[in-house]
């Protein structure tokens, strides 16, 4: 067996050990009984010191070191350098953090997530906070394990966002930040309520809901004979190879569930989307974070959002919800693309989205900077919605408690959102330059050719190529943040009359 091929096998030996961990994730998410905490922590502590063990063993060492030789790299192809790119990657990130380490991280994910689902439920700050204290105490330690650039922010960013940095982000951040606000001050400033009382005092019966979410992602290319949908208390996605699963939740009072649905179904098309042939390869998973969240937000905003889909979806909302009878599709397009400051970052719309982002990303830099202590997080967290948004939080629950990463230790995750919404945008509209027809597709409620493009384009390459190359292969050049502020102008500005 050649030293690639011993690499190979490597790689889908942790897959396998992935395929547990992640279906072990999704039980702990929705239907794991609350009494078998304990034992699902130690299991999972348990396969993940399996899986880290695995990864930087001497023989894994061994085929890399081989591997990365100029000798050797000159006998490889394309895709099979790419590979050793990445499982290169991999290994050197947790090569330098202890196995203790690792098994003590996954059991504190594990208590700190279930914690903060009952802080959440009972608005209390107080019952996470020794949870926050500790994932972030851990968090640092891996960072000083792992190394950085300039500071430990930077080496959980590249978790997510491979490239990237704290001066990085920032610099996108700065601009898109100004532009935005500037937006929502003008759009606000004439006090407009587009689409006011289209949900206002009626209820949408919850099953009705999920009849119609599943019809939806199924309409989109979901394929249930690999996957399947399930509620739960934050919406997610988790999954690979052929075992893709989405989640969900539900309010009577709205139909926010449905655009919910969308961004899951954009995830998991995306995982869906990859090749076979590279279940359990090196290359066989996404490019980064922020790739994933463009395939997200561009099927819950440019499609989902969008006049042409309402052509779709609204005579199937008005043939199961009697109240919306008397709703035209233009109120009802109207009120879902309402710039409204609200308190849930899952229910902003598309201009002020961001804007939670930057909230977050800033309160995540400075607990690592210790600029803010994590006790600290409550009143900054208000002060950074009031700042940005004009609103303060009521309570926790809809404040610094409303978001799982924390909980699971995802610090470095929340940019991967901002910058998924600009990929988006450059993505989308390199789709309708190459798809002929594009709206007309989407006013009929075709999907597939999209559905095509968005395989051949992204998916199918998995992660043979990094972020920026990926954007340049796709757009002809880097991310550009001017599509996202400009497809809000073009969108928006005719709904609030700014034209």
């Amino acid at each position: 067996m050649s030293t690639y091929d011993e690499l190979l096998k490597i790689s889908e030996q942790l897959r396998s050990m992935e395929r547990a961990l992640y279906l072990l994730a999704w039980d702990e998410r929705t239907y794991m009984p609350k009494g078998a905490l304990e034992g699902r922590s130690k299991t999972k502590a348990e396969l993940s010191s399996l899986y880290h063990k695995k990864l930087t063993s001497e023989k894994t060492k061994e085929c890399i070191e081989k591997l990365n030789k100029e000798s050797k790299q000159a006998e490889l192809d394309d895709v099979e350098k790419a590979a050793v790119r990445e499982m290169t990657r991999d290994f050197e990130r947790k090569y330098k953090v202890p196995d203790d380490l690792i098994q003590e991280m996954s059991k504190v994910s594990t208590k700190s997530q279930s914690a903060w689902e009952k802080a959440r439920e009972k608005s209390d700050f107080e019952l996470f906070l020794p949870h926050l204290e500790k994932q972030i105490e851990l968090k640092k330690e891996v960072a000083e394990y792992i190394g950085y650039e300039n500071e430990p922010y930077d080496a959980l960013v590249e978790e997510f966002e491979p490239g990237f940095t704290a001066e990085k982000i920032e610099s996108i951040f700065e601009p898109m930040k100004k532009e935005l606000s500037s937006i929502v001050s003008e759009m606000l400033s004439i006090n407009k309520k587009p689409g006011e009382g289209v949900f206002k005092g009626k209820k949408f019966p919850i099953e009705k809901q999920k009849s119609i979410c599943r019809e939806l992602a199924a309409d989109l290319g979901y394929d249930y004979d690999h996957g399947r949908l399930d509620e739960t208390v934050h919406p997610f996605t988790i999954g690979m190879d052929d075992d893709v699963r989405i989640t969900n939740r539900y309010s009577e009072d709205n139909l926010t569930s449905l655009f919910s649905l969308m961004h899951e179904t954009g995830h998991a098309l995306y995982e869906q989307g990859l090749p076979p042939e590279w279940y359990g390869h090196p290359l066989g998973k996404r490019i980064s974070m922020g790739f994933h969240e463009s395939q997200s937000r561009l099927w819950e905003n440019f499609v989902g959002r969008s006049q042409e889909f309402m052509d779709y979806l609204f005579p199937k909302l008005q043939s199961e919800f009697s109240n919306l009878k008397d709703v035209s599709k233009e109120d009802f397009y109207r009120r879902i693309n309402r710039v409204k400051p609200t308190f849930i970052r899952v229910e902003a719309d598309e201009v002020t989205y961001n804007l939670h982002i930057a909230l977050r990303y800033d309160l995540e830099l400075g607990l690592f900077r210790e600029e803010i202590e994590p006790e600290e997080s409550k009143v900054v967290w208000e002060n950074k919605m009031e700042e940005y948004l004009d609103i303060v939080p009521e309570d926790p629950s809809h404040g610094v408690l409303q978001d799982v990463h924390w909980s699971a230790g995802q610090f470095g995750y929340f940019p991967s959102y901002a910058l998924g919404n600009l990929y988006s945008a450059q993505i989308f509209q390199s789709a309708k330059d190459d798809i002929s027809g594009l709206k007309q597709n989407i006013y009929e409620g075709r999907f597939q050719q999209l559905r095509e493009w968005l395989r051949d384009n992204i998916h199918q390459h998995g992660r043979r190529y990094k972020a920026e190359e990926m954007t340049k292969r796709l757009t002809g050049e880097g991310l550009n943040e001017n599509y996202h502020i400009e497809y809000l102008k073009e969108k928006y500005e005719p709904i609030y009359g700014l034209v």
